[in-house]
């Protein structure tokens, strides 16, 4: 079979790369800043620094923006341009995107509450791996970004990434959780969207007749 340019299979597969990493990287997070001694002591270390920085009166303000504002602002702005896109006729980019944080979600939640953490003597006991605030502010501002596949403004990618690093830093910074969990939500937001965006890459070629891998 010929494949047009940009379409052999070599690049196909590559463009699940990221999503490989990804998965690849949360799980050897877990495994090693919640399994293991090192990585418990490592992650201490690094939550410690973090609360070093003079912020100044950002330090009252970035937990209450992380936990509080962003999460229900970014789900707003996700409903209002979701709207959007359905007025004008968009249906199947709609759905696509907002597949990222229906899934994110409920799935940080889960893995929170089911993934075991062994008690090392560092931080909390409980897992708090990964943050459901953050997965919620990550997962939105990539749903957004997904919303606008060719016209989206230099502008609003700056913007939908200052956002989520604000709501992981405001986790950290407010004790709310670990460097490692707020990572570990990022990850994964990053591995469900690039599932969501291949499954729908080979629903398209399929719905076009290409059959090719």
């Amino acid at each position: 079979m010929k494949y047009a340019k940009g379409t052999w299979p070599a690049r196909r597969w590559l463009d699940g790369y990221p999503t490989a990493v990804a998965v690849a990287a949360l799980i050897c997070l877990y495994g090693i800043a919640v399994r293991t001694v090192p990585g418990q002591w490592l992650d201490d270390q690094v939550f410690g620094w973090a609360q070093r920085p003079p912020y100044g009166p950002l330090r009252d303000v970035l937990p209450i923006a992380a936990r509080r504002v962003l999460p229900f602002v970014m789900l707003v702005a996700l409903g209002l341009v979701a709207g959007w896109r359905l007025v004008r006729g968009e249906r199947a980019v709609m759905a696509v995107a907002l597949l990222v944080p229906l899934i994110s979600i409920p799935l940080a939640r889960w893995l929170r509450v089911t993934l075991p953490r062994p008690d090392h003597g560092y931080s909390y006991v409980d897992n708090t791996m990964p943050s459901t605030h953050a997965a919620v502010v990550v997962a939105s501002a990539v749903a957004i970004a997904m919303m606008f596949p060719s016209e989206r403004p230099a502008w609003l990618g700056w913007c939908l990434g200052g956002v989520a690093a604000v709501a992981c830093l405001g986790n950290v910074v407010g004790h709310a959780h670990r460097p490692s969990d707020v990572l570990a939500s990022v990850l994964l937001v990053i591995a469900v969207a690039g599932v969501v965006r291949g499954l729908s890459r080979r629903l398209a070629r399929r719905d076009r007749g290409d059959r090719g891998w």
